[in-house]
């Protein structure tokens, strides 16, 4: 199949890129232009865990909900047994992850909308796993509209100053596509799921958008430059 005309791109491919070193940047970007059948593994990796978000924090958080999606991947797929054991052991520890999850508080009127922005040429899909009012329990704590964003794979760095920039990059794409589509929210909720880790971020935050414009322009120039070569090295066209 030929290379896509654009990247699949969402606000943590924008983080995790910004962050990456150069070398990695390269391969990065020649992964996205594999087919899509080849980069299916990647993209369905925790799909069980993300397919429930809704319903556990929208639910009271009951522990039926993560039993049965602890069922659904202890039953074997993929014709890969050595993916399946990632797949399983991943989402296996994400859920495990989300029964210890303490947020301070709890959710109300939890719902999902799938929401994007244009950056420059590129359309960037937003992060955000659900929208909801996050209710604290201390005491005279106000209520506010937020947008949540559970990291299960966790931010690939230890490093804390790139740590920070790729939370604000993501929850900035997610201020602002939720901005474009009509949401109207007080703050975005981070959580790095498998350090427990939680960030409460509010906006919007114009440096940060100016290095999310900055990144996409990157990353189309690169993009176009990879597309050429493929091109070239395809049969016939020499």
């Amino acid at each position: 199949m030929p290379v896509p005309q654009h990247p699949p791109l969402n606000g943590r491919n924008i983080a995790e890129f910004y962050v990456a070193s150069e070398t990695a940047k390269r391969s990065t970007l020649r992964d996205y232009a594999k087919p899509p059948e080849l980069q299916q593994a990647r993209i369905i990796m925790y799909d069980p865990v993300r397919r429930i978000l809704a319903e556990y924090f929208g639910g009271g958080r009951e522990a039926a909900v993560l039993d049965r999606t602890v069922s659904l991947v202890e039953q074997p797929r993929f014709e890969s047994a050595a993916y399946y054991e990632t797949w399983r052991k991943s989402n296996r520890a994400a859920l495990e992850h989300l029964r210890d999850l303490e947020l301070g508080g709890v959710f109300e009127d939890v719902r999902t909308v799938k929401t994007t922005i244009a950056v420059g040429a590129l359309m960037v899909n937003s992060t955000t796993d659900f929208y909801a009012t996050f209710i604290p329990r201390a005491p005279n704590a106000k209520r506010r509209c937020v947008a949540v964003i559970i990291n299960p794979s966790g931010i690939k760095t230890s490093n804390l100053e790139k740590r920070k920039t790729w939370v604000d990059i993501e929850a900035e794409v997610a201020r602002r596509a939720a901005t474009e589509s009509g949401i109207e929210i007080d703050e975005v909720i981070y959580v790095d799921l498998p350090r427990q880790d939680i960030y409460r971020l509010r906006g919007p935050k114009a440096r940060v958008w100016a290095e999310i414009d900055a990144t996409c322009e990157r990353i189309f120039r690169d993009w176009r430059d990879i597309r050429l070569e493929r091109r070239r090295d395809e049969p016939g066209t020499a």
